[in-house]
């Protein structure tokens, strides 16, 4: 468990080209493989990959020796990840007329999903039509996985960019006798027999036990004919994992001997442990691929590459040259409709911002914004570019969220936000440090991690996804809730100099009339003490606006001022005589507190385990009701 006043991720997220590097790593045979076509040490490519993993807060890699296996994360990363920098490539590189429409070609893979040759044909084929079609874009599904978690991967769905017609396209297995007399061959995939490296594969008999894993239905139904064919079907065993677990699987059961097709053992990154030998008696299932009637020549085109490019098991490489803060300023120029309005939105400095839009430009050869005396606008080109960039923006923000989301079902990594703690020995925090401490001493191998921001602030991180959970006061729009309920009355925390007339309790009225030190614009209890004051038609006037509760308590120790917290929060001080207290009526204003997640995600069970222990501190005896947002 890990406490944090580090600053959250940043907008910055992760740079693309650590993500090329990933996606080069996860097909090369060994990581000193790809550091080499890098031009790079192993050791600063390790690096430099245990970087993106912290920046996604999730573990891609097992470590195991010299070598690296990938966890199924990577597989998911792979696959999001190489369409990410498939965009940038297009924004990049594609030239085509003004005013000419974009093409969408979606390419539905019916197919297993493995970093093997069909995976880098696919990369490498999408890559050379954006050469030979620049206003053609590609995107692609794998069946059965979860890409439609993210939509339209190209943006062109409610595009009026988009023709009317777009084009379709499956690639599958199949055989002569069943395609369509439409259906382009692409691929003969012989089957192999796979084990572990010196289990002696290579003596591998007919007679002996072989294990399927879970494929295409049409290939397994294939192969056990073919089984019963030739006498062997009672040797087939099942085994419902994918058959990008190999590597874990031959590690945890060294004996087992798996059967299947070559393109699933490609030459990528943890395989080069096993061992494997053509099939016998032989056996191929071929792949085919077939377009509907609006794919026209795009379609044709794409499939004759792909046949192409399958021959070879290449690499696909990526190298992206827009930085992810190039494209966000560009992003909010067209927005604000100035770069020193978007510097502003940044919180960077004009020059800073100007120097990073022309870097984009020049990495892709033209201008993107007219300067004039009125304003900045987008040029044409700029235009054109602008429909991807914010379609890489909002895919690169959804991959970090659904990276936080898997982290915390796989690895039980949780980030928690709270508001900025007061004390040390508030009740607050005494609640908070309860809650984690007993989450640790029943769970000690978690992965928690506990921040400190503004009430605003841990809103904008659980939307994003850099939050799993949070700790607020004033609840926002778009989160799901759960109460908790007030946990200390607040009060009119003064300087002994101040004279309340003996006054036991204060309304709110009279409290807007004291000399207050608050940070309404950041902190949740001043928040929600500003909102109170305006339901009533009060008008709060503070003496001073601070950004953190330390800062007020400060000010109020030395002069004749006030600010508003929970009395433990400032305790050694009441009890010493430097401070007093006087408490605000509850009816009127209460510290209410409650939990925040996204709506849009089911939470792990450690998450939801968390949450319990918040519920049981914060409220012993009452069940925890989820709040969902209005539509």
């Amino acid at each position: 468990m890990a406490g944090s006043m580090l600053p959250l991720m940043d907008k910055a997220g992760f740079e693309l080209s650590l993500l090329s590097k990933f996606v080069l790593a996860c097909q090369s045979p060994r990581l000193a493989d790809a550091a080499k076509d890098l031009g790079q040490t192993p050791s600063a490519l390790s690096i430099a990959l245990h970087n993106l993993e912290e920046r996604l807060g999730l573990k891609l890699f097992e470590r195991r020796g010299a070598g690296l296996d990938l966890l199924p994360a990577a597989f998911w990363l792979f696959r999001t990840g190489a369409h990410l920098l498939y965009l940038e490539q297009h924004t990049r590189q594609a030239r085509f007329a003004p005013g000419r429409r974009m093409v969408k070609l979606s390419v539905h893979l019916d197919l297993n999903f493995a970093i093997g040759r069909v995976s880098k044909a696919l990369l490498r084929t999408s890559q050379e039509m954006i050469e030979t079609a620049p206003e053609l874009l590609v995107d692609w599904h794998f069946s059965g996985l979860d890409d439609e978690d993210i939509g339209d991967p190209t943006g062109l769905a409610q595009s009026e960019r988009l023709p009317d017609k777009s084009g379709q396209l499956r690639i599958f297995y199949g055989t002569a006798s069943t395609v369509s007399g439409q259906a382009v061959h692409l691929y003969d995939d012989p089957w192999i027999v796979v084990g572990n490296k010196g289990s002696r594969v290579d003596t591998f008999q007919p007679d002996e036990r072989v294990t399927l894993l879970r494929m295409r239905r049409e290939i397994v139904d294939a192969m056990t004919r073919f089984a019963t064919e030739h006498g062997f079907a009672d040797r087939l065993r099942y085994r419902d994992e994918e058959p990008a677990q190999v590597s874990a699987i031959l590690r945890d059961q060294p004996q087992t001997r798996l059967l299947m097709p070559a393109n699933f053992m490609p030459r990528r990154l943890g395989l080069a442990r096993h061992e494997e030998v053509p099939f016998f008696p032989g056996f191929v299932s071929s792949i085919y691929g077939e377009t509907d009637g609006a794919a026209g020549s795009y379609g044709k085109a794409f499939l004759e590459a792909m046949r192409r490019n399958l021959v070879a098991e290449n690499s696909a490489v990526f190298t992206p040259r827009l930085t992810t803060r190039q494209i966000h300023l560009f992003n909010l120029v067209a927005q604000t409709g100035s770069i020193s309005a978007a510097a502003r939105v940044a919180n960077t400095a004009q020059s800073s911002a100007s120097k990073h839009i022309s870097q984009m430009e020049e990495a892709i050869g033209a201008p993107l914004l007219q300067r004039t005396e009125e304003g900045t606008s987008l040029s044409p080109r700029g235009e054109d570019v602008r429909a991807q960039t914010v379609v890489i923006e909002e895919r690169q923000d959804w991959i970090v969220r659904k990276a936080h989301d898997i982290a915390a079902h796989s690895e039980a990594r949780v980030t928690i936000g709270t508001l900025p703690s007061s004390g040390h020995d508030s009740v607050l925090t005494e609640k908070i440090a309860h809650v984690m401490t007993r989450i640790h001493a029943r769970h000690p191998d978690w992965r928690l991690q506990i921040v400190e921001s503004s009430n605003t602030m841990l809103h904008e991180h659980v939307r994003s996804g850099d939050l799993n959970l949070a700790l607020v006061g004033m609840v926002q729009a778009q989160v799901a809730r759960i109460r908790l309920g007030p946990t200390e009355p607040l009060c009119v925390i003064g300087n002994p100099a101040i004279s309340f007339g003996g006054r036991k309790e204060l309304g709110i009225e009279e409290t807007v009339a004291l000399p207050l030190v608050l940070g309404r614009q950041h902190l949740s209890i001043h928040q929600s003490f500003a909102d109170a004051a305006r339901e009533r038609g009060l008008r709060l006037k503070t003496v001073v606006e601070v950004g953190s509760l330390a800062l007020a308590i400060a000010m109020v120790r030395q002069a004749h001022l006030c600010t508003i917290l929970p009395p433990s929060s400032v305790r050694a001080d009441i009890e010493a005589g430097n401070l007093i207290a006087v408490p605000i009526r509850h009816e009127e204003l209460s510290g209410a507190l409650s939990v925040i997640f996204s709506a849009d995600r089911e939470l792990s069970e450690a998450e939801r385990i968390i949450v319990q222990e918040f519920v049981r501190v914060f409220r012993p005896g009452r069940t925890a009701t989820v709040e969902m947002p209005e539509d």
